[in-house]
């Protein structure tokens, strides 16, 4: 990356304008004392003071002589980089998305920043020396804090607030600080630690032959073990021909204690060293060319390469087991043969545990992985990473980052390709906090001020996609031959209401269903079950009066975990241990109604004991590992039956498995939304994909509907028919891709105050947008974490200028957060929602 020059005139006062990772309106502007005015330069953090006490690193987003008009500037504080951390080409990617999602360029800051690089100060607190009180006058808690001083000299707001038991402790530190018996101070903590390792190699004075068997004679006679360790050393040197080599790792190979290999460093026989080593473990396996692509791929191969000279953004359909992946490697290899640098975005991180093991075998360590999962340390390292490759552009240069939507934020300058896959997927779409944005049309944006490819895919690409790359914007490249030619897997639509008039379901499972799974794993082939929810079952409820156990916080029943014995709310994470009497009756006549994945898991345990049986979902994959766990074993054949929520569903490819189960098909269209049949059919597509990949395959999809118009798309594998079908209902009914849509959410914790001011705001918008806003509705679920919830939906034609839609709608908002009589309303608004 070429740096900015700084600024230089000796005469005059450098100031900066600052990102704070703070949702402020604006920027803020500081003053640059005369030490630091030669080497600051837009990109770089500096701490800065804001408020009274706080003190933060901020981003410097431009450098300046004009002081502010409305307030006198404090300094800065300090430099932290001699270089910048960031880019131009962020800073224009951070202001799209803050000008077109309606969000502060500190809240994009905060999304985009690993929090390790967010610094911001640590309260701490101290005892005053000049105390001259009694303790004796203190409350009970205080003195807890103020004998806790004696022993620690500094305690932080946590500390404290674990020592007296209490989450609020600032009403105990005012009252300490009323008594002078204690100081406040801010102290600023550094989150990012680099990990070091201890090196040892042999003193240069024995490593003449002479000399090392003189000591080696020595060692054997007085320390066995000593010598035993210099001699795995010498052999350990010999073998990796390295002459340092790590401290722990040649204790363990020796088989002694630390104490052993300090006596050596404290005979100076080793001398040791300090290395700084990567969080991030490198791949170590073979590294093989990319497969040989079929006539089919070929073809798709060169219409995209012929997009990219036209349009710069090509959209891949390519049918479930096509061969997209290949495609994708072919393309990522003529651009890091050019020395540039490719962002593979996914839209889940468990689909990059079976990505990242097929592109390792072709790219080996060029592969760099980011995503939520990992910890503030390894994303910084990450971050660094691709940060060094801009500067020095040496032997790592050009290297692949794979990762999930928040990947889109690393600082590239060399980018040349941004792939991404299942583009269709609503996950792309960050819903809460701000910025509400999605990676997917980020990522186009990107991709165009960095003079980058961008390539879509999908087997099911989204309507708004779809629809651009029919009317020109995109251009469409179909890639519609499964690999080897295979014939997509039949599917076969499961009649429940007759089923169970006929008797013929067990449970959950019809009679159709459990047969075909009992003949796969007799066969030695792989099950997966698709069930749109997870835990054992939706609800209690009392057989007598109907009472059902609600969460406290969010106006939805808690749902049964039985795994854990627990009823939880999914929204809030309330849990309680399930009643053993109806709240309001008394009876004890409680039953379990509906069904989840944990549910499906244990029941089918009992129909066919000889299934070797794991379930996918958000509670089996918590940790980092799980989700990798359960794949790999699933991929070896230690899984006979895989039962998931929608992480079954997307980019999974598993050369054994011949039938896919669907369990519950209605579930996923009773949704007040217009997108329900979109999303329903994409997600029953996508899991049907999974069988057949290697061999023939076949989909059971249970309903109680089978007339649906989407089941019939389903079953004739025809995408581009339920495309024109929906596309009919949404021109009709106004809704993208034909109109644009801007929902407002609307909460507060009085349910009248919350009427009252929406009431208000929805005629002030009314008054500026006419018909074309909607509502306020109340949504399915009326209250969340002790918020009442309204909505509010604006459809607007495409000819309407967006940016001057979105100032009215700016004006109205900020009118209304400054409004005393609704100050405690609060209003998110959602661009473009899913």
């Amino acid at each position: 990356m070429i740096k900015p020059e700084p600024l230089t005139n000796p005469a005059g006062t450098f100031f900066v304008d600052v990102v704070l990772p703070l949702a402020l309106p604006d920027l803020y502007t500081y003053s640059v004392p005369d030490d630091l005015a030669q080497r600051i330069m837009p990109g770089q953090r500096v701490v800065v003071q804001f408020g009274k006490h706080k003190v933060y690193s901020a981003l410097i987003y431009q450098v300046h002589q004009t002081p502010p008009a409305n307030y006198e500037t404090k300094q800065v504080l300090e430099l932290i980089d001699e270089s910048p951390v960031i880019n131009p080409e962020q800073f224009k990617l951070w202001q799209w998305i803050a000008d077109y999602y309606l969000c502060t360029l500190g809240e994009v800051m905060i999304a985009a920043f690993p929090s390790a690089l967010r610094l911001q100060s640590e309260t701490i607190i101290i005892r005053d020396q000049n105390f001259d009180g009694d303790p004796a006058d203190f409350t009970d808690r205080e003195y807890l804090v103020w004998e806790a001083l004696e022993l620690k000299p500094e305690l932080t707001i946590g500390e404290i607030s674990k020592i007296v038991s209490l989450k609020q402790v600032m009403p105990l530190v005012k009252g300490l600080m009323t008594k002078r018996a204690i100081m406040v101070q801010e102290e600023m903590m550094d989150k990012y630690k680099p990990r070091w390792i201890d090196l040892v190699y042999l003193n240069p004075l024995y490593q003449e032959d002479a000399a090392m068997g003189k000591l080696m004679d020595k060692l054997e006679k007085r320390s066995p073990k000593q010598n035993d360790l210099l001699l795995t050393y010498i052999n350990l040197s010999r073998d990796f021909g390295k002459k340092k080599i790590a401290k722990s790792y040649l204790v363990k190979k020796a088989g002694v204690t630390p104490a052993i290999i300090q006596s050596l460093i404290k005979k100076e026989v080793f001398l040791t060293e300090k290395q700084q080593v990567d969080r991030l473990a490198p791949y170590s396996g073979e590294v093989i060319p990319p497969k040989v692509l079929n006539p089919y791929q070929e073809q798709s191969l060169k219409e995209i390469k012929v997009a990219f000279e036209a349009k710069k953004v090509a959209l891949l359909h390519g049918v479930t087991s096509s061969g997209k992946t290949e495609l994708y490697v072919h393309l990522m290899q003529e651009i890091i043969d050019q020395g540039k640098q490719v962002l593979y975005l996914l839209p889940e991180i468990g689909l990059t545990t079976q990505i990242i093991s097929r592109l390792q075998l072709h790219f080996g360590n060029r592969i760099l992985i980011y995503h939520s999962r990992f910890n503030d340390q390894e994303r910084v390292e990450a971050w660094n990473k691709v940060l060094d490759d801009n500067i020095t552009f040496g032997e790592q240069a050009g290297k692949i980052v794979i990762g999930a939507r928040s990947a889109l934020f690393l600082p590239f300058t060399k980018l040349g390709l941004v792939i991404v896959d299942e583009e269709h997927d609503h996950s792309y779409k960050q819903i809460d906090p701000a910025p509400r944005y999605n990676a997917r049309d980020a990522a186009v944006v990107l991709g165009a001020w960095q003079h980058a490819n961008v390539l879509l895919g999908s087997a099911t690409p989204g309507m708004e996609s779809y629809f651009n790359a029919l009317t020109g914007k995109y251009t469409l490249v179909t890639l519609n031959k499964r690999h080897a030619e295979l014939e997509m897997p039949e599917v076969f639509i499961v009649d429940l209401k007759d089923a169970r008039r006929k008797k013929q379901v067990n449970g959950n499972f019809s009679k159709v269903l459990l047969d075909h799974i009992r003949v796969a794993v007799e066969n030695k082939d792989q099950v997966i079950l698709f069930q749109n929810r997870r835990g054992f079952a939706p609800f209690l409820e009392c057989n007598v009066c109907s009472w059902v156990p609600l969460c406290v916080n969010c106006d939805v029943a808690l749902t049964y975990h039985k795994n854990k014995h627990e009823l939880r709310c999914h929204y809030c994470g309330y849990l309680i241990a399930p009643p053993v009497k109806c709240g309001a009756c008394g009876d004890h006549d409680l039953r379990m109604k509906g069904f989840g994945t944990e549910r499906i898991e244990e029941d089918l345990q009992l129909l066919i004991p000889e299934a070797r049986i794991a379930r996918l979902d958000y509670d089996t994959t918590r940790s980092k590992s799980a989700y990798s766990k359960i794949l790999g074993s699933f991929e070896e054949g230690e899984i006979d039956v895989l039962v998931g929520t929608q992480m079954v569903t997307k980019g999974l490819d598993f050369e054994r498995v011949s039938l896919v189960g669907i369990l519950n098909a209605d579930s996923l269209f009773h949704f007040p939304d217009f997108r329900s049949h979109e999303r329903g059919f994409q997600l029953l597509a996508q899991v049907s994909g999974r069988a057949g990949r290697r061999q023939e395959g076949k989909v059971l999809v249970q309903t109680y509907n089978p007339s649906s118009s989407v089941l019939s798309y389903v079953l004739r594998h025809d995408f581009e028919g339920f495309y024109h079908h929906e596309l009919l209902e949404r021109y009709k009914f106004s809704y993208p891709p034909y109109f644009r849509l801007i929902e407002i959410r609307l909460r507060h914790k009085d349910e009248k105050e919350l009427d009252r001011s929406t009431n208000a705001f929805v005629k002030d918008l009314k008054a500026s947008f006419g018909k074309r806003v909607l509502g306020p509705t109340t949504p399915t679920v009326t209250r969340v974490r002790n918020f009442y919830i309204r909505h509010v939906l604006i459809k607007l034609e495409k000819t309407l200028s967006v940016s001057e839609v979105k100032q009215r709608l700016s004006q109205s908002v900020d009118k209304f957060k400054k409004d005393p009589d609704h100050r405690r309303l609060l209003i998110q608004i959602d661009v473009d929602p899913m």
